[in-house]
């Protein structure tokens, strides 16, 4: 993909697209004092063409905009399919020191809500989901979908300073530029199932019966003494009384009273019993983002 170049008057902000994937050649340097107890680390200097017009500009801000959509839809409302949707984002410190970033989460036609602050250890991973993101969004949905916006503060091409793990007295700073930007792995992971729940096994019970007789004379005539079927669904591990069973259902489905139901004659001929799986029908997709890099 190619670059993309966004200028702001006042505040010369440049912008390199999230699209972009940017081939970085790093080589180490040396580690040299600074005042107030600081060292400056200028491990990892990139060499890449084409940035010259940006060489007296500095790393103001990295972002990363991942989507997230989480919910339930039980009709056609839209946008999506019915389902239960998920988002799972991933973010990986690449990096031999902490990163610390700002997380907000933007709802559509919502307000972000409040900055919170994440500290990634060195070489290692966070995980932010569904369960993460809603509490976050004051007015949810069914179905929300939005932004997760993550920030990583860069003043002067220096990320925020950490402390030194073999100097608590001290820190470090490290210097970044464009081709140093992006310091973590941002993946999402997305899923769509039909069901809300897991896959389980359905038994069905098929009931074939007659009606022998109905002193209530509710049951039209065409119903009695002809063989008549009826499926009802069953638990495991459940002893059922298949007269009652039908006889309940006669009541709901004529209108009987209980003395009604009592004196009609049931006779069941057969009784079956079958299962199946309720089909999950679902979908996943993932996809890596690059950084958005703002230049003061």
């Amino acid at each position: 993909m190619t670059s993309f170049l966004l200028s702001v008057q006042n505040d010369n902000v440049i912008t390199f697209g999230q699209a972009n994937d940017t081939t970085i050649s790093t080589h180490s340097n040396s580690t040299v004092p600074l005042n107030n107890s600081s060292f400056l680390d200028t491990k990892s200097m990139s060499q890449f063409p084409d940035i010259a017009e940006h060489q007296n500009s500095s790393v103001k801000t990295v972002t990363y905009t991942p989507k997230f959509l989480c919910g339930n839809v039980t009709a056609s409302e839209g946008p999506v399919r019915p389902g239960h949707y998920d988002t799972d984002i991933s973010i990986l410190n690449k990096q031999e020191y902490p990163i610390k970033l700002f997380m907000n989460v933007i709802p559509n036609d919502g307000k972000s809500s409040n900055s919170i602050i994440k500290v990634l250890e060195a070489e290692s991973a966070m995980g932010i989901t569904c369960r993460d993101i809603l509490p976050l969004v004051t007015d949810s949905k069914n179905l929300t979908e939005g932004f997760v916006l993550l920030t990583l503060p860069i003043g002067g091409n220096m990320i925020n300073a950490f402390p030194d793990p073999n100097n608590p007295e001290a820190s470090i700073l490290r210097s970044i530029d464009e081709l140093q930007a992006n310091l973590v792995d941002v993946q999402v992971f997305y899923t769509a199932n039909a069901l809300p729940q897991l896959p389980n096994e359905v038994i069905f019970n098929k009931i074939e019966f007659r009606i022998l007789s109905d002193p209530s004379g509710k049951i039209p005539q065409a119903f009695l003494s002809k063989l008549l079927e009826v499926t009802l669904t069953s638990n495991a591990d459940q002893v059922y009384d298949q007269v009652q069973r039908v006889k309940s259902l006669l009541e709901d489905r004529f209108s009987l009273s209980v003395s009604e139901t009592n004196a009609i004659n049931i006779q069941i001929e057969k009784s079956e019993i079958d299962s199946l799986f309720t089909k999950d029908d679902h979908a996943i997709s993932s996809s890596r983002l690059n950084p958005n890099i703002y230049f003061r």
